[in-house]
């Protein structure tokens, strides 16, 4: 099972729904919890936030540390094996896929997905569960002139994704989605589609917000909104 949350701020329990919903889908008394934060380069105010609140909700806490560290592939495999429950969180995408590529963290996340572990992240942490997603990645390293793009991810959730798609800076994705062959998945914050063997739902920590499924047929571009 896969929870790919649009956004929030979680210092602010925007995604406390959802976050209660990942720690009830590992069916376990205390499930053990694994952090990526790799796209944030394991920023440890983020690290603090997000292992406090899953602690409070019963979870052994763990954390995937990968950048400014060197990392043996079998603590790599280890900690993803162990956990009941992957989250991964958000940043620079195009940064944190290139090192689960030197790390094989992208296989190791598609081999815990086929063993049934609960698989979730917010932002960059929604995206890399799909084909690609609409990135952010050059306005965070600072580029000039910077774009937002298409950054792959892991491919297992078969659509392209918009994350934060009711923020302004997102209000341009329905053009630049124009034309592509793959069907879409759009979450605003405080949303998620939670994936399960090729079913979809949405669940929401505010009734408010929506999660989109957007597609190009010859009647031009579709929108509707995914219950």
């Amino acid at each position: 099972m896969i929870i790919a949350i649009g956004g929030g701020e979680i210092v602010d329990n925007e995604t406390y729904e959802i976050d209660k919903f990942i720690v009830e889908s590992a069916k376990k008394e205390n499930p053990n919890f694994l952090f990526i934060p790799t796209a944030s380069k394991d920023a440890e105010p983020y690290i603090e936030t997000i292992n406090d609140l899953y602690e409070s909700l019963g979870c052994k806490t763990d954390t995937l540390y990968l950048s400014n560290v060197e990392v043996k592939s079998e603590e790599v495999n280890q900690k993803i094996e162990r956990a009941d429950i992957i989250y991964v969180g958000g940043g620079n995408t195009a940064y944190m896929m290139e090192v689960w590529k030197e790390y094989a963290v992208d296989k190791a996340l598609i081999k815990a997905n086929k063993s049934g572990k609960v698989l979730s992240g917010l932002s960059a942490g929604s995206i890399c569960w799909f084909i690609a997603g609409h990135s952010d990645s050059e306005f965070i390293e600072g580029r000039e002139n910077p774009k937002h793009k298409w950054v792959k991810g892991l491919g297992i959730i078969p659509y392209l994704h918009c994350p934060h798609y009711d923020e302004p800076e997102r209000a341009g994705f329905d053009e630049f989605y124009s034309g592509q062959i793959a069907d879409a998945i759009a979450i605003e914050n405080q949303v998620a589609v939670v994936w399960d063997d090729y079913e979809m739902k949405v669940i929401k920590s505010n009734l408010l917000k929506n999660a989109y499924y957007l597609s190009w047929r010859d009647n031009g571009f579709n929108k509707k909104v995914l219950l």
